[in-house]
């Protein structure tokens, strides 16, 4: 059996509420990864991946925590960069 994540764990309604708090939050907040995989629809694997990789988000380490946090401008401008006009 495998251990449910904390978004696993997570109604429908509070997935919501995260994603409504991103939105409306100003472009400085600072924002944890099941925020971040909630509101843009990707996996926290993913995120995890980019940070050590490398290519991925800007992120925050805030001193003596072991927390990641990402700024909701620098999330809004990674996205934005990948859009396609394309497909070859």
């Amino acid at each position: 059996m495998s251990r449910l994540t904390k978004l696993d764990r997570m109604s429908i309604e509070q997935r919501t509420a995260e994603a409504i708090k991103f939105w409306a939050s100003p472009s400085d907040a600072a924002f944890p990864p099941e925020t971040i995989a909630i509101t843009f629809e990707v996996s926290l694997p993913w995120l995890q991946l980019k940070r050590c990789d490398g290519g991925g988000i800007p992120y925050m380490k805030p001193e003596g925590t072991r927390k990641v946090l990402y700024r909701k401008a620098d999330v809004i401008d990674f996205f934005h960069g990948r859009k396609l006009k394309h497909t070859a």
